[in-house]
């Protein structure tokens, strides 16, 4: 993450316009922590400043806010450096590092998904591609199916990426996005096959797992009928944790075969076949038509509120339900109308951090495109009750 340390630094007169950026307006918290809400190429950018406790302060760019090219960050912070005319003790935002992100087709952000894909055929998914070696033999061998791969880790998407253009592989589609909620943003009866091979199995944690009771009952939902939902792992305690979850459906053709062999390896499978482990494979096949749902929508608030009773009243706070919380974090003023609340909340698995700003009691998410998942949703219900037990 781009930043830089610095001894001190002057405040700005808002709103001002200094190089490339528009600065906006500066929230202050009780903790000394200072936002600084900051636009760039039509782009909203929170650079956030802590105090050091050896002196000093850090300043970089808070996550909630990530522009689509990381070198909009760097060039914020240091029209802000020059601005408040602070002195680096530290800095890795040089121009020469600008970090430019080289755009591709075939990586899609999750908002693609809630709004826009509209897939003209059969959907087949991949779940933690790894290296991509069966995500890629499947495209080619299959180019009549539209291919999606989840990954979180970034190099290996980077590799998939560069593949499918030096292979002129044109039916994968990548997102970096947890794989335990994605199936909510698919229509029903679209999907031929899910593969899940070699996931990470948390034998000490295994409500981290990938497969759970909603996660393969969204599964079969996406799923058209004789559709399948393939786990392959050399975990015993996944293969077993996997083949109880889907006993427990009222109805289900469910296949297993050990040291099954496949046209491609996973560069882990290599790697267990030399130590000579067994494979498992456990196959769910679907029976059931379901019904279609809605598209996603995003969060909003109707109601309107009064910000210095949410600034008197605050307090960190925890607050769970069922599968999912919200971590009320930080308050920060920009004056005695209006404010932004830190907070993260979601599901218990994968949450959202952002802001909710406060503006002559007007409410809004920061950022404003936070997507209307069930577990997102019930965070969200919850967030409108604690504002209507304080300002009503």
């Amino acid at each position: 993450m781009p930043n830089f340390h610095t001894e001190h630094f002057d405040t700005l007169a808002y709103p001002s316009t200094f190089g490339e950026t528009t600065f906006l307006y500066e929230a202050r918290s009780q903790r000394g922590n200072i936002l600084i809400m900051a636009s760039m190429g039509g782009e909203p950018i929170l650079i956030r400043i802590h105090p050091k406790k050896e002196g000093g302060f850090l300043v970089k760019g808070d996550k909630a806010t990530r522009p689509t090219q990381a070198s909009f960050l760097q060039k914020v912070l240091i029209d802000f450096r020059d601005a408040s005319n602070a002195k680096e003790i530290f800095s890795n935002i040089e121009p020469k590092k600008f970090l430019h992100v080289k755009p591709s087709a075939y990586l899609k952000e999750i908002g693609f998904f809630a709004h826009s894909f509209q897939p003209e055929r059969e959907i087949w998914i991949e779940i933690g591609f790894g290296s991509g070696r069966h995500l890629l033999h499947q495209a080619k061998k299959n180019p009549h199916i539209q291919f999606i791969g989840l990954e979180i880790h970034k190099p290996s998407i980077e590799q998939v990426l560069k593949q499918c253009e030096l292979q002129c592989i044109e039916n994968i589609l990548v997102v970096d996005y947890d794989a335990r909620l994605f199936m909510e943003f698919l229509s029903s009866n679209r999907v031929g096959r899910i593969f899940v091979h070699f996931p990470v199995p948390w034998d000490k944690k295994p409500h981290r797992r990938v497969f759970s009771a909603s996660f393969i009952e969204e599964a079969l939902r996406v799923l058209h009928v004789k559709g399948t939902l393939e786990l392959r792992t050399d975990s015993p305690l996944y293969f077993e944790f996997t083949f109880s979850q889907m006993m427990q459906l009222s109805k289900a053709e469910v296949h297993v075969k050990k040291n099954a062999e496949l046209e491609i390896t996973s560069k882990y499978e290599d790697r267990w076949l030399k130590m000579e482990k067994d494979i498992y494979d456990v196959v769910l096949t679907n029976e059931i038509h379901s019904e279609e749902i809605e598209r996603l929508g995003t969060l909003n608030f109707e109601q309107n509120v009064d910000f210095s009773k949410i600034a008197h009243a605050f307090k960190e706070e925890l607050l769970r339900g069922d599968g999912f919380f919200v971590h009320f974090e930080e308050l920060f003023e920009i004056n005695a109308k209006s404010g932004l609340i830190r907070l993260s909340f979601g599901a218990n698995e994968r949450n959202e951090k952002c802001y909710i700003c406060i503006e002559e009691g007007k409410v809004s998410y920061l950022p404003n495109a936070i997507l209307a998942t069930k577990s997102n949703l019930a965070a969200h219900t919850l967030i409108k009750e604690w504002f209507d037990g304080i300002c009503h």
